[in-house]
């Protein structure tokens, strides 16, 4: 995971129709809150509103045609994903609750793009906070007082959360959003390794040819210079936001590189 810069202007579908159904949202649950809380009733979303094109887009363009949990390119294959839940949410190893966060469905801060095993299979209604009994659970309840044990890619850096050791990421000193993270989206598990693996294989590859170039026997060589050239130039791209897997290269060749990343 990587920090995401979304621009701070909605996209207009979101700030006109997105906000009249927000309204119609939160007038019609405080109409009858225990419907919606029994499950008697349940809102219906516009899809067309908070995964409209325009709102895709722009997504897509801010996090690189990346997952914003795996950092594996989509392109404009992934969902708008709802970081916090529209329908309903459940912690970790309990049962499902409702209604979910409603008023947050077409809010730009809420919404990201996600590859389709994060957000349907992995992710789903999983919103764990580390104390429950400070949950948001309706639109008169502030959210400030939340502490999502999830990372949130666009209001904090999630590499002061993970790292890596090679292919495998973990939760810096052991801290619980980190580990959270990892667990319920399986950050380590459905073939994302070997992924990694193979991306910094190539990677450690690149290096070698830039090293052998600085060399004594290879300095006069003007042929293998400017593939020396090619490699140093894919290297500082793998190590871009928009490179695929970049958090894991940056982190992993650090202190090979830092005349490229630093």
């Amino acid at each position: 995971m990587i920090r995401i810069q979304k621009p701070s202007v909605p996209p207009e579908k979101l700030m006109q129709e997105g906000k009249a159904k927000r309204r119609s949202h939160c007038s019609s649950y405080s109409r009858n809150p225990i419907a919606y809380q029994s499950g008697g009733k349940i809102f219906s979303f516009d899809r067309n509103i908070y995964s409209h094109l325009s709102v895709k887009q722009a997504l897509i363009q801010a996090q690189h045609e990346k997952c914003c949990f795996y950092e594996r390119l989509i392109g404009t294959d992934g969902d708008v994903e709802h970081f916090r839940p529209k329908q309903a949410y459940r912690q970790v190893g309990q049962p499902l609750q409702r209604p979910g966060y409603y008023w947050l469905a077409y809010e730009w801060d809420n919404l990201y793009l996600a590859c389709p095993g994060c957000n349907q299979r992995h992710k789903q209604n999983l919103f764990p906070l580390q104390n429950p009994a400070q949950r948001a659970v309706s639109h008169r309840h502030s959210i400030d007082i939340e502490q999502p044990l999830f990372i949130d890619p666009g209001k904090e850096n999630p590499e002061e959360f993970i790292g890596f050791r090679g292919e495998i990421a973990y939760a810096i000193v052991g801290n619980a959003r980190g580990q959270t993270t990892l667990d319920s989206l399986r950050l380590n598990q459905r073939s994302l390794p070997e992924a990694r693996l193979q991306r910094l294989r190539l990677l450690k590859t690149l290096w070698q040819v830039v090293q052998l170039a600085r060399s004594d026997n290879k300095s006069d060589n003007a042929e293998f210079q400017e593939v020396a050239k090619e490699a140093k130039s894919s290297l500082e791209k793998a190590f871009r936001d928009d490179a695929e897997f970049s958090a894991a290269a940056r982190q992993v060749f650090q202190a090979s590189f830092p005349f490229i990343i630093g």
